[in-house]
Protein backbone atom coordinates (compact mmCIF):
# COMPACT_ATOMS: atom_id res chain seq x y z
CA UNK A 1 0.00 0.00 0.00
CA UNK A 2 2.78 2.40 0.93
CA UNK A 3 4.71 1.37 -2.17
CA UNK A 4 1.72 2.23 -4.42
CA UNK A 5 1.35 5.56 -2.65
CA UNK A 6 5.05 6.36 -3.13
CA UNK A 7 4.94 5.41 -6.81
CA UNK A 8 1.80 7.52 -7.31
CA UNK A 9 3.48 10.49 -5.63
CA UNK A 10 6.63 10.17 -7.72
CA UNK A 11 4.60 9.88 -10.92
CA UNK A 12 2.43 12.90 -10.07
CA UNK A 13 5.45 15.04 -9.15
CA UNK A 14 7.18 14.00 -12.38
CA UNK A 15 4.08 14.78 -14.44
CA UNK A 16 3.69 18.19 -12.82
CA UNK A 17 7.35 19.04 -13.28
CA UNK A 18 7.12 18.12 -16.94
CA UNK A 19 3.96 20.18 -17.42
CA UNK A 20 5.05 23.22 -15.48
CA UNK A 21 8.84 23.20 -15.45
CA UNK A 22 9.79 22.28 -18.99
CA UNK A 23 7.58 24.72 -20.83
CA UNK A 24 8.92 28.25 -20.70
CA UNK A 25 7.04 30.34 -23.26
CA UNK A 26 8.67 33.43 -24.63
CA UNK A 27 6.93 36.62 -25.66
CA UNK A 28 6.83 37.00 -29.40
CA UNK A 29 7.04 40.38 -31.01
CA UNK A 30 4.85 41.49 -33.88
CA UNK A 31 7.52 40.97 -36.55
CA UNK A 32 7.90 37.32 -35.57
CA UNK A 33 4.14 36.89 -35.37
CA UNK A 34 3.76 37.89 -39.00
CA UNK A 35 4.08 35.05 -41.45
CA UNK A 36 7.13 35.36 -43.63
CA UNK A 37 7.23 34.23 -47.23
CA UNK A 38 10.24 32.04 -47.82
CA UNK A 39 12.26 33.56 -50.60
CA UNK A 40 15.13 31.77 -52.31
CA UNK A 41 18.57 33.27 -51.76
CA UNK A 42 19.23 33.28 -55.48
CA UNK A 43 16.61 32.60 -58.12
CA UNK A 44 19.18 31.29 -60.60
CA UNK A 45 19.80 28.24 -58.40
CA UNK A 46 16.10 27.52 -57.80
CA UNK A 47 14.85 24.42 -59.64
CA UNK A 48 13.11 25.05 -62.96
CA UNK A 49 10.04 23.06 -61.91
CA UNK A 50 9.84 24.73 -58.49
CA UNK A 51 6.47 26.17 -57.53
CA UNK A 52 8.20 29.45 -56.74
CA UNK A 53 9.59 29.71 -60.26
CA UNK A 54 6.21 28.74 -61.72
CA UNK A 55 4.64 31.65 -59.81
CA UNK A 56 6.78 34.11 -61.80
CA UNK A 57 5.44 35.66 -65.01
CA UNK A 58 6.26 33.78 -68.21
CA UNK A 59 8.59 36.49 -69.59
CA UNK A 60 10.61 36.62 -66.38
CA UNK A 61 10.92 32.82 -66.35
CA UNK A 62 12.32 32.99 -69.90
CA UNK A 63 14.83 35.67 -68.87
CA UNK A 64 15.81 33.55 -65.88
CA UNK A 65 16.40 30.55 -68.12
CA UNK A 66 18.48 32.69 -70.51
CA UNK A 67 20.58 33.92 -67.58
CA UNK A 68 21.13 30.34 -66.42
CA UNK A 69 22.38 29.41 -69.89
CA UNK A 70 24.76 32.40 -69.87
CA UNK A 71 26.05 31.29 -66.46
CA UNK A 72 26.77 27.80 -67.83
CA UNK A 73 28.67 29.35 -70.76
CA UNK A 74 30.57 31.61 -68.35
CA UNK A 75 31.65 28.64 -66.24
CA UNK A 76 33.56 27.33 -69.26
CA UNK A 77 35.38 30.65 -69.83
CA UNK A 78 38.98 31.46 -68.95
CA UNK A 79 37.87 34.26 -66.60
CA UNK A 80 35.84 31.82 -64.47
CA UNK A 81 38.65 29.22 -64.57
CA UNK A 82 41.22 31.79 -63.37
CA UNK A 83 39.19 33.87 -60.85
CA UNK A 84 36.69 31.23 -59.73
CA UNK A 85 33.64 33.52 -60.04
CA UNK A 86 31.53 35.20 -62.67
CA UNK A 87 32.44 38.45 -64.40
CA UNK A 88 31.24 41.63 -62.69
CA UNK A 89 28.80 42.18 -65.57
CA UNK A 90 27.22 38.73 -65.09
CA UNK A 91 27.15 39.17 -61.31
CA UNK A 92 25.30 42.46 -61.85
CA UNK A 93 22.80 40.68 -64.12
CA UNK A 94 22.29 37.96 -61.48
CA UNK A 95 21.64 40.55 -58.76
CA UNK A 96 19.18 42.49 -60.92
CA UNK A 97 17.40 39.25 -61.87
CA UNK A 98 17.11 38.32 -58.18
CA UNK A 99 15.58 41.73 -57.40
CA UNK A 100 13.15 41.47 -60.32
CA UNK A 101 12.12 37.92 -59.37
CA UNK A 102 11.64 38.89 -55.72
CA UNK A 103 9.40 41.82 -56.67
CA UNK A 104 7.40 39.73 -59.14
CA UNK A 105 7.05 36.86 -56.68
CA UNK A 106 5.76 39.07 -53.88
CA UNK A 107 2.95 40.47 -56.05
CA UNK A 108 2.18 37.19 -57.82
CA UNK A 109 -1.49 36.16 -57.79
CA UNK A 110 -0.51 32.61 -56.81
CA UNK A 111 1.48 33.75 -53.78
CA UNK A 112 -1.15 36.20 -52.58
CA UNK A 113 -3.97 33.71 -53.09
CA UNK A 114 -2.08 30.99 -51.24
CA UNK A 115 -2.40 32.91 -47.96
CA UNK A 116 -4.86 35.78 -47.87
CA UNK A 117 -4.38 36.39 -44.13
CA UNK A 118 -0.67 35.92 -43.44
CA UNK A 119 -0.78 37.44 -39.94
CA UNK A 120 -3.38 34.98 -38.63
CA UNK A 121 -2.28 31.66 -37.18
CA UNK A 122 -5.78 30.36 -36.46
CA UNK A 123 -9.15 31.38 -37.86
CA UNK A 124 -9.35 34.60 -35.85
CA UNK A 125 -6.11 35.05 -33.88
CA UNK A 126 -2.55 36.11 -34.55
CA UNK A 127 0.44 34.34 -33.02
CA UNK A 128 0.65 37.03 -30.32
CA UNK A 129 -3.04 36.53 -29.43
CA UNK A 130 -2.51 32.78 -29.13
CA UNK A 131 0.54 33.36 -26.93
CA UNK A 132 -1.49 35.52 -24.52
CA UNK A 133 -4.31 32.96 -24.44
CA UNK A 134 -1.77 30.28 -23.51
CA UNK A 135 -0.37 32.48 -20.73
CA UNK A 136 -3.83 32.80 -19.18
CA UNK A 137 -4.28 29.02 -19.35
CA UNK A 138 -0.84 28.40 -17.77
CA UNK A 139 -1.68 30.83 -14.96
CA UNK A 140 -5.01 29.12 -14.25
CA UNK A 141 -3.45 25.66 -14.35
CA UNK A 142 -0.70 26.66 -11.93
CA UNK A 143 -3.27 27.95 -9.43
CA UNK A 144 -5.43 24.82 -9.89
CA UNK A 145 -2.39 22.67 -9.22
CA UNK A 146 -1.80 24.45 -5.89
CA UNK A 147 -5.43 23.82 -4.94
CA UNK A 148 -5.18 20.17 -5.94
CA UNK A 149 -1.90 19.78 -4.04
CA UNK A 150 -3.42 21.22 -0.86
CA UNK A 151 -6.46 18.99 -1.28
CA UNK A 152 -4.26 15.92 -1.79
CA UNK A 153 -2.43 16.57 1.49
CA UNK A 154 -5.74 17.40 3.25
CA UNK A 155 -4.65 20.97 3.96
CA UNK A 156 -7.73 22.62 2.49
CA UNK A 157 -10.15 21.88 5.36
CA UNK A 158 -10.03 21.01 9.06
CA UNK A 159 -9.95 17.40 10.12
CA UNK A 160 -13.28 15.55 10.37
CA UNK A 161 -11.84 12.38 11.91
CA UNK A 162 -12.97 13.30 15.45
CA UNK A 163 -16.66 13.85 16.24
CA UNK A 164 -15.77 16.36 18.91
CA UNK A 165 -14.61 19.82 17.89
CA UNK A 166 -10.98 20.61 18.51
CA UNK A 167 -10.64 23.19 21.27
CA UNK A 168 -7.85 25.71 21.23
CA UNK A 169 -6.15 25.30 24.61
CA UNK A 170 -3.39 27.80 23.99
CA UNK A 171 -5.48 30.90 24.77
CA UNK A 172 -6.32 31.76 28.42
Amino acid sequence: MICKFAITMVMSVAAVSVMMGCHTPTRVNDSVAQKRISMPESWVYEAKRSGKVKALPRGLRDQLQSLREDMIKEQGSQYFAFWGHYTPELQSRIESMNRACNEAYLVSDRVIASNLTPALQSVTETEADLWWDNQVIYDIQAREFVDDWRSFWLLDSPSILNRLPIIDTASP
